[in-house]
């Protein structure tokens, strides 16, 4: 149900809010029914006497029956209140040591140090998890979880297999459990390379490839080298943590062989870690097809790229190709075939939108079945009247994002002061309840006394999300106009089963027409999580470095910016096509679209204007692109770094290279240890030694396949590339693993810290456990013995008896 979200207000809580709203109807209901006489009398005399009293018996009636039914409405509600239960727990102290080969790099005798010091102050036991190259951390937690103790993992947090060591501290937390590690550091030095980049890329075109080599301990030097095939193409000696850019174009159609090799480290514990290998499939250019009757300088070079085939009518069959591209075409050229468009989206075709001055709103789009393909809606893309838009600011205010308040509420006040003038804006803080800071208002009303407020604000409690999501929108429910919520947190939670209630909050906001927009804070922030909740509730996801782009939606244009009042700006900077997308272009034009809300707006003008829009429809993909083909509007995104954004969207909406053959196989690169997953499209059964393939779909088979040496493979004149073990591969300290023991309620401690670690454990034996207190007797007895007082009132003036 719509207000089925527990709310608190304070410390109590309701679990069935609504039943609440029942009061309102409850109250005239009785002022209809107490102007009747509910008072019997013996005779017409007795009736007259009384008559003078009538008026204030029916006020005292009145408030005793609205008091009685009040009390009883808000018992089924099911008031509760959250206390904190002290509970008794054991002292004893349980280590868990990492005893994995990424472990070798630190001095393992602080193990054997902290037993032997801490048994003189408290009971330790000890038991070792992970092993060899399996880094199993999370499993061996979990397996040594009893509920209400300590435990101290000595550990570089490394997790290669099992459960995720985030959830494993989450359950964790929820049994009063808690987990403090030790910040330990490397006596050992290693150097390590890896390789990040496109696995499929289209011939001919240019592609980035980013070689990272990562130094643990020492900072030694080193000499690096990138081989293609068997092509020398980088060779450079360097020292210390790197990223190092090769851009590389691609001629023929087949698989490539990348390898990254360092040598010549004065200092390197593990050697199998120095050689990474990657495999590059190159593809033949996608038939695209082009309809539009205008040659534009942007056509012409996306021919350089793809295999453009140029119509001015749109054919019969569009299964040859892997995407259609309408270039500022009316819905008149396209009415006739909608069906057969229609079907081709719905079947996993691609499809881009180019605007210009005949298409969309210059179109005939508006209403058309057209427009119910694309993730826009044709109308006006200029700003409207601000003073209807309405924000509500949440900020988590919870212990888990103590470690950066000051960053926390800078960040607050930063995306505040970022906001329109004009809009009306309310602030609410949450823990384990929300709190109101600032009442919805005009924000030039009250800018100055919410900074303020921000700045008072206390860190304590749990993160409940549910709540602050909720408590948002009470405040923007009654409120006219367009509603919205800018949540600012880490994402972070010590209870997993929030996780869900607050997808439910968000989704219950968003079905009363609330957008949510997300910031993210903190280093160890839960990008994934926050992404989700973003998407839910159909709005952006921000990470704190770009959280300036909310004054793009919601802001004014700066005085530099007003010079250049159609620049484009990336609004969404996570998504394929614009991650680390560099653009800077200013376009003339553009249509008028306004984003459907389940699409997702990936770049604007500075002005607001929508210009990139993409959603998914059926098994297809669809991109709106709501300014010209560069012929007139947009000349500037004919530069190399600007024309990116086009060929990433063509990309985009085409998905899967490899999905027009009839014949083909896909092997992505892995590791020692891990299995190679081959999938192959095949009209008959494939028969390969060793290899037991399993039909999963029409055509389609799987089989998976282990190595245990790394190096180049190759099946079915498919190549790829099995890397060393991936426990050699993230080494050193996991600082996102000390940042998840303390937002888990868990401590980071010194390894020298003998005392503080046992006055600690001492602290934590007297656990404390979040309760929920069942509040409905009280309310129900005070309601019962009102009754009882309604009851004896009514009798005694019956009998006439004369009260004092």
């Amino acid at each position: 149900m719509l207000f089925a979200e527990p709310v608190c207000m304070s410390k109590l809580c309701f679990k069935y809010t609504y039943v609440l709203l029942l009061v309102i109807p409850l109250s005239f209901i009785l002022l209809f029914l107490i102007r009747r006489d509910f008072i019997r009398f013996k005779n017409k005399e007795e009736h007259a006497a009384f008559k003078k009293e009538k008026r204030t018996l029916r006020t005292i009636i009145f408030i005793l029956r609205f008091l009685i039914f009040s009390l009883l409405l808000i018992a089924i509600a099911s008031p509760f209140m959250l206390m904190e239960k002290p509970i008794k727990g054991d002292p004893t102290l349980l280590i868990l040591a990492d005893n994995s080969t990424s472990f070798e790099l630190f001095d393992k005798t602080v193990t054997s140090d902290l037993v032997t010091e801490l048994k003189k102050e408290i009971p330790v036991n000890i038991n070792y998890i992970a092993a060899g190259e399996q880094s199993a951390i999370g499993d061996g937690i979990l397996n040594n979880l009893q509920g209400d103790d300590s435990i101290l993992v000595i550990s570089d947090g490394n997790n290669n297999k099992g459960r995720l060591l985030g959830d494993v501290l989450s359950f964790a937390s929820s049994i009063n459990s808690t987990i403090n590690t030790i910040n330990i550091h490397p006596i050992k030095s290693d150097t390590v390379v890896t390789i990040e980049g496109p696995s499929e890329v289209i011939i001919d075109s240019r592609e980035l490839f980013k070689v990272n080599v990562k130094q643990i301990g020492d900072e030694v030097k080193y000499h690096l080298q990138v081989l293609l095939d068997d092509t020398l193409i980088f060779d450079e000696s360097s020292i210390g943590t790197k990223t190092f850019n090769i851009e590389r174009a691609f001629p023929n159609e087949g698989y490539y062989k990348l390898t990254a090799r360092i040598t010549d480290m004065q200092k390197d514990h593990f050697s199998m870690n120095n050689v990474f290998y990657k495999t590059i499939r190159v593809l033949n250019r996608p038939k695209i097809l082009v309809v539009g009757n205008k040659d534009s300088p942007l056509i012409s070079e996306l021919d350089k790229m793809y295999d453009m085939v140029k119509s001015g009518t749109m054919p019969d069959d569009l299964n040859p190709y892997f995407a259609v591209i309408f270039d500022d075409v009316p819905y008149s050229n396209i009415q006739s075939k909608m069906d057969l468009l229609t079907e081709y989206v719905s079947n996993g075709g691609g499809l881009l939108v180019i605007g210009g001055e005949n298409s969309y709103e210059r179109g005939g789009y508006k209403g058309s079945l057209f427009e119910t393909l694309l993730p826009v809606r044709i109308g006006t893309g200029e700003a409207g009247n601000e003073s209807d838009v309405n924000i509500v600011v949440v900020i988590d205010a919870s212990s888990g994002t103590a470690d950066y308040i000051a960053v926390n509420k800078a960040l607050a006040v930063s995306v505040i002061d970022s906001l329109n003038k004009d809009l009306k804006v309310g602030v609410i803080a949450f823990n384990v309840a929300p709190w109101e800071v600032q009442k919805i208002a005009p924000l030039r009303d009250h800018i100055n006394e919410t900074v303020k407020k921000i700045a008072r604000l206390k860190y304590d409690g749990q993160s409940f999300f549910n709540l602050g999501i909720a408590g948002a929108y009470s405040m923007l429910r009654d409120v006219g106009g367009g509603k919205n919520i800018i949540l600012i947190t880490d994402g972070k939670t010590t209870y997993e089963g929030l996780r869900q209630w607050t997808r439910d909050a968000v989704t219950s906001a968003a079905a009363g027409g609330t957008k949510l927009y997300v910031v993210g804070v903190g280093e160890g922030r839960d990008d994934a999580f926050l992404t989700e909740l973003a998407s839910l509730g159909n709005g952006i996801y921000f990470p704190a470095d770009s959280s300036n782009r909310l004054r793009i939606l919601f802001g004014e244009p700066t005085d530099q910016e007003k010079e250049f009042l159609n620049k484009l700006v990336i609004l969404e900077s996570t998504h394929f096509i614009t991650a680390d997308l560099g653009l800077d272009a200013v376009v003339s034009g553009y249509n008028f679209v306004i984003p459907k809300p389940a699409a997702r707006t990936l770049i604007t003008t500075n002005k607001k204007i929508p210009i990139l829009v993409v959603w998914r429809f059926g098994l297809g993909r669809v991109a709106s692109f709501a300014t010209d083909d560069t012929s007139k509007w947009s000349g500037e995104l004919l530069s190399r770094n600007n024309s990116k954004v086009i060929t990433r969207t063509i990309n985009w909406v085409i998905g899967d290279l490899g999905k027009k053959k009839e014949f083909d196989v896909k092997v992505q690169d892995s590791s020692i240890g891990k299995d190679v997953e081959i999938t192959l499209v095949s009209p008959i059964v494939p028969r390969l030694k060793d290899l037991n393939f399993v039909k999963f779909d029409i055509n389609m088979y799987r089989a998976l396949v282990t190595k245990k040496e790394a190096g180049f493979y190759s099946i079915l004149n498919a190549t790829y590339a099995v890397n060393y073990n991936t426990e050699y591969m993230k080494l050193g300290m996991n600082q996102e693993f000390l940042d998840t023991v303390k937002l888990s309620g868990g401590q980071v401690f010194e390894p020298n810290d003998y005392k503080t670690i046992a006055a600690e454990v001492k602290k934590l034996s007297r656990k404390v456990r979040m309760e929920e207190i069942n509040l409905k007797a009280p309310f129900i007895i005070i309601a019962l013995i009102l009754f009882i007082l309604d009851i004896t009132i009514r009798r005694l003036k019956e009998k006439n008896v004369v009260l004092s």
